[in-house]
């Protein structure tokens, strides 16, 4: 299937992180790459895009797992990079995703980089005094501190093995003779006397005497009732391997199948009215990217007879989404890096920074309402809907559709003057903005310049 994400970041003007384009493979020019951007703000590499956006694809396909052994083995500390392939234009390329690192400065085969404009090079002496700083404020957050109650015997080392051994069999892993302590060490998580609370919420036994709020709360609601009034209600408490397991086996068990035929064909499907991938990636995105620090809090997750809700302590970052179900482009931003990278190596994280993205064009896949994101009271609540996503357009967007095909690409102001009786400026953009918001049409650029395409 064609990739709109690759095309949505090279449409872009101002992205909050940079996009570096590179026509042929040079995997020890990549890493350096890599390496400058895990010390900045992280950002986007395309392998197999000229300078031009002209796809020119990827011949070597076996280069992908070049470039993750590369980083794997010579980019310290573990940083976040996800390697994966797409299709732009018709052609395969390799979109690499580096996320901000958590712990400045990253080497490459034990020496530093940064960028300066286009350039990557060596850091001054300053330069590396900030990275430094930088790391400092990072190990000092909430999950690298020291959990006064646990003690090594406190993890499941059987879950231990098993995310270690995934590591190793995706690649992002280099084998250790300690294991996956070896890699809790590296990250600031753990230490010969300590076990900090980031270690807790990913691999602890026994949980609530740690940590009492790595909780998830569901409750099954009546048609019509309001959130003090339930059918039932459950409280899971575990680590947040467990949570994530335990969560999706009460969907698995509780929630509702319906039987559909797919448009155009005659096989009739059977499926969980609410999909099972969706589910999973925002209950994933809600445990991990929550709030620990308040011992009284939880995951809620609220499950009405039209829409499931799934809300957790936080607030959502601004310009991640627009009018609640528009998700703007962005990097991904972590609340809790060092415990992200450990979800990542365990396979939770497989499209990393584009979880918001992928719920909602999975959705709009199916043809159902779009997902919403709000925040208030320092929580951010994601609602995904049981019901059609039909569109109710007006006749003005109705008549400039008809007359345009797939893939058309236009301006407000080509839709204003195609109308006899011209709209305003303000009308044509809600209209407009209705398009977007049903998956019409993309949007492409910003600013004056600003064009939509038909989808």
């Amino acid at each position: 299937m064609e990739s709109s994400f690759v095309e949505m970041l090279l449409s872009q003007k101002h992205l909050p992180s940079p996009v570096e384009c590179v026509s042929r493979p040079n995997t020890e020019k990549i890493a350096k790459s890599i390496c400058a951007l895990l010390n900045a703000q992280g950002g986007w590499v395309i392998i197999g895009v000229d300078d031009k956006y002209d796809s020119i694809g990827i011949e070597d396909l076996g280069i992908e797992k070049e470039i993750q052994s590369e980083i794997t083995n010579n980019i310290f500390p573990m940083p976040l990079v996800y390697v994966q392939r797409e299709s732009y234009k018709n052609k395969i390329v390799i979109l690499i995703t580096v996320i901000k690192g958590s712990l400045p400065p990253y080497s490459y085969k034990n020496k530093y980089y940064v960028n300066r404009g286009d350039v990557v090079t060596s850091p001054s002496s300053d330069e590396i005094s900030r990275l430094m700083r930088d790391s400092f404020s990072i190990k000092s957050g909430w999950e690298s501190i020291a959990n006064l109650y646990a003690d090594k015997d406190s993890l499941n080392g059987d879950l231990m093995n098993k995310v270690y051994r995934q590591g190793i069999s995706s690649g992002r892993l280099a084998k250790s003779d300690n294991g996956l302590y070896s890699i809790l060490s590296e990250l600031q998580l753990l230490d010969s006397y300590e076990v900090k609370n980031g270690t807790v919420v990913l691999f602890a036994e026994n949980i609530r005497q740690y940590l009492p709020q790595c909780r998830v709360r569901i409750q099954l609601m009546s048609k019509g009732k309001t959130a003090n009034q339930f059918d039932d209600s459950i409280t899971l408490e575990g680590n947040i391997f467990t949570l994530l397991d335990e969560t999706i086996a009460y969907f698995k068990e509780r929630l509702p199948r319906q039987s559909f035929f797919l448009e155009g064909k005659t096989t009739r499907m059977d499926d969980y009215i609410y999909p099972l991938d969706v589910l999973d990636e925002a209950v994933s995105n809600a445990l991990i990217h929550r709030d620990y620090s308040d011992s009284l809090d939880e995951v809620t997750i609220f499950i009405y007879t039209d829409k499931i809700e799934i809300s957790n302590p936080g607030r959502l970052p601004e310009k991640l989404v627009k009018s609640k179900n528009e998700v703007l482009p962005h990097g991904s931003i972590l609340r809790n890096p060092l415990m992200a990278e450990m979800f990542y190596i365990a396979g939770e994280m497989e499209k990393t920074g584009r979880g918001m993205a992928l719920i909602s064009t999975r959705m709009r896949e199916l043809g159902r309402k779009l997902p919403e994101w709000t925040s208030s009271n320092n929580r951010t609540t994601l609602s995904i809907f049981s019901k059609s996503g039909k569109m109710t357009l007006n006749e003005r967007v109705e008549h400039f559709l008809g007359s345009r095909s797939k893939g058309h690409v236009f301006s407000k102001a080509e839709y204003i003057e195609f109308f006899e009786k011209q709209p305003s400026k303000i009308t044509a953009q809600n209209d407009i903005q209705s398009m977007l918001s049903h998956g019409i049409c993309e949007k492409i650029g910003n600013g004056p310049s600003t064009k939509y395409r038909i989808n």
